[in-house]
């Protein structure tokens, strides 16, 4: 007799008589379970705990209800579209270093650029340009772009890219020229579409409504590759070569390989429903969602170490100055944790 345990990795065959006891044979089957092929989905048993139990080693009024989150020219930025303003924040005093007045309802996020801070406006439908020197808004460019406010805003030397809604879908990426603010190139991508995330030479854009990544050559405009993930993709981040995507339909983390396109595997995190977000840093992807604060994947084994839950009104997450940086909307702060302090599996 022959059973065969299969993925597309590995095969084990056990023969009769080959010495193999059911309890091997289950431990074989479990580390399988635990360790599938390449783009499947890995789902394994995490320790769950309160979000009383995460290491905060400083927590920063703001007041209002700060939101996005950005790390950038030496600092933490946060959003506080209750307010109208952009927070700045000293990681290292961990005080308040500025309050910056922006438009009606700053949403979207925050892009952090060489010597600029770009933000989005909802209510207004803006797109403002900060000099953190003077401590203002030095340019104002009318936009048009979904009121829902769910996104992501990113810059580089060429330019300010966000996602337009002039045809009332969500489906145009837009491209700014970070001098004058004019319009330098629009570029149909999905429906629905919100979080934009530049690396690897490129623009990657996720379509909550065709359930696709959307990657474009930001020389030539065109669609380098549409990657399908898991329903409703959202939130996005850049790490140890991967795109990760975090979709809200089930709360699943998706590992895109730049290289060929694909995806290299899905991590059941647990974390379905609106909101969240996604960060890397510190050997980990972080992730937070409405109710959950935090959820650690490790970057090498790609499993979850660990989640945080039973807290609503903290679902912005950033890693930077080696901390993790969660906003608390709730109650007005910004939370900084020392990963250093968190459980080690």
């Amino acid at each position: 007799m022959r059973l065969f345990f299969l993925n597309s990795r590995s095969c084990v065959i056990l023969r009769s008589g080959s010495g193999f006891s059911i309890t091997a044979i289950l431990a074989i089957m479990a580390i399988l379970a635990r360790h599938p092929a390449s783009g499947q989905e890995k789902t394994a048993e995490f320790a769950k705990l309160d979000a009383s139990a995460l290491p905060v080693s400083a927590r920063i009024h703001i007041g209002g209800d700060p939101d996005w989150l950005a790390i950038g020219l030496g600092s933490v930025w946060v959003s506080v579209p209750k307010n109208n303003e952009i927070v700045r924040i000293d990681p290292r005093h961990d005080v308040v270093q500025a309050r910056i007045p922006v438009d009606q309802e700053p949403c979207y996020g925050i892009g952090v650029g060489r010597t600029r801070v770009w933000v989005l406006n909802c209510k207004s439908q803006t797109l403002t340009r900060i000099d953190p020197e003077k401590k203002n808004v030095d340019l104002r460019i009318s936009v048009s772009i979904a009121d829902h406010g769910e996104g992501s805003i990113a810059v580089d030397d060429n330019g300010v890219w966000f996602v337009g809604n002039e045809d009332g879908h969500s489906s145009t990426l837009v491209h700014v020229d970070p001098i004058d603010g004019g319009v330098l190139r629009k570029i149909p991508v999905g429906p629905e579409s919100a979080v934009v995330t530049l690396g690897f030479g490129s623009v990657w854009v996720t379509s909550s409504g065709d359930h696709k990544v959307y990657r474009i050559d930001p020389k030539s405009g065109n669609i380098a590759a549409r990657i399908e993930v898991a329903a409703k993709p959202r939130f996005t981040t850049i790490g140890a070569g991967s795109v990760w995507v975090l979709s809200q339909a089930d709360g699943s983390v998706t590992r895109i390989n730049p290289a060929t396109n694909s995806v290299q595997s899905v991590i059941n995190a647990g974390v379905p429903g609106a909101g969240g977000d996604i960060a890397t840093g510190g050997a980990c992807v972080w992730v937070a969602a409405a109710g959950t604060p935090l959820t650690r994947i490790f970057l090498q084994s790609e499993e979850v170490a660990d989640q945080y839950g039973n807290y609503k009104g903290a679902d912005a997450i950033r890693f930077g100055f080696n901390s993790v940086w969660i906003s608390d909307h709730g109650k007005g702060d910004v939370w900084k944790i020392d990963p250093g302090k968190l459980p080690v599996y």
